[in-house]
């Protein structure tokens, strides 16, 4: 009987216990609860906004600090292509220049040779010493021209004509001369380069 009473006393007492048990976890739940879920301190805010604020001044710092020195770059840029094309375009007007120039000095023997047939007197040269005097003239002219690449085009009668380097300013018939091809040489066109300066004026074959 002993045995059972103290048995069912000890029985009796387990539920206390486990209620006891129950409330101190469940309060210690709630307590774990209440600190996750507390709002921050002041000061705990505080120091957050001051080190978010420190970061982000200190990032826009940096940004505008980059973007001057982009936009330092970028008119330094366009001030050097400014310049380099200033400078082009003056090396360009002085070689156009240059040429010119060399092309002057050239025709400069031509315009001598005029000048001293205009200083002949008339009664004392002959025509053969006035020829020679233009065909000197004329032969520094065309040395002059040849040294910047200008070249003469002259045609031979019975070539073929060529609509680029040829210009037909009639028909002609002519023996012995086939159709579509020279029979007369007007005048001497001019070439330089591939670029055609003046065609040669000829007569063509029908």
């Amino acid at each position: 009987m002993m045995n059972e009473e103290t048995h069912t006393e000890a029985c009796g007492n387990e539920p206390e216990e486990l209620t006891r048990e129950s409330e101190v976890s469940a309060d210690a739940e709630v307590v774990d609860s209440d600190q996750q879920s507390a709002p921050l301190s002041d000061e705990a805010i505080a120091a957050l906004v001051e080190t978010a604020e420190g970061e982000l001044g200190h990032a826009i710092r940096q940004l505008l600090e980059e973007r001057s020195i982009a936009r330092e770059d970028r008119l330094r840029a366009l001030a050097e292509v400014s310049n380099n094309q200033r400078r082009a375009a003056e090396n360009e007007r002085r070689v156009e220049q240059a040429s010119r120039a060399r092309v002057y000095r050239g025709v400069l023997p031509v315009l001598d040779q005029m000048e001293m047939a205009l200083d002949q007197d008339l009664d004392t040269v002959s025509p053969q010493q006035l020829a020679e005097g233009v065909r000197i003239a004329r032969d520094e002219l065309a040395k002059t021209l040849a040294e910047q690449g200008v070249e003469p085009i002259e045609p031979k009668v019975g070539d073929a004509f060529d609509p680029i380097r040829h210009e037909a300013m009639m028909r002609q018939e002519a023996e012995g001369v086939e159709s579509n091809h020279i029979v007369m040489v007007m005048q001497s066109g001019y070439v330089m380069g591939e670029q055609v300066l003046r065609p040669a004026k000829v007569a063509v074959s029908p």
